[in-house]
């Protein structure tokens, strides 16, 4: 495999390459992987359950704006676990060209 840019036969992958830095280098921090986020479902899952147990208890709109809000939590630390998980998946497939620094 070649550089796109510069044409050069000298490329690595970006995890490998990562990985074989020294640990003080500052390119450890550029070329780092994402950030992971953590799924947190189960406090959506108790947050729609509490506020089902809420409503049924009396307090109904109260219940509801507990289970719709947990709803949305969960909503939306899915779609953040799925954007974590699709940049680390694109880091993961990503070369570097060890002559020009190109990332691709």
């Amino acid at each position: 495999m070649q550089c796109p840019i510069c044409s050069s036969p000298n490329v690595e992958s970006l995890s490998h390459y990562w990985q074989s830095l020294p640990a003080e280098s500052p390119l450890r921090g550029k070329y780092a992987p994402p950030d992971e986020v953590p799924s947190q479902a189960w406090i959506a899952l108790i947050a729609v359950v509490g506020g089902i147990a809420v409503a049924v208890s009396g307090a109904i709109l109260f219940g509801l704006l507990v289970a719709v809000g947990g709803l949305l939590f969960g909503a939306f630390n899915h779609a953040m676990v799925e954007r974590y998980r699709g940049a680390l998946a694109d880091w993961t497939a990503a070369r570097i060209c060890l002559a020009c620094p190109g990332l691709f």
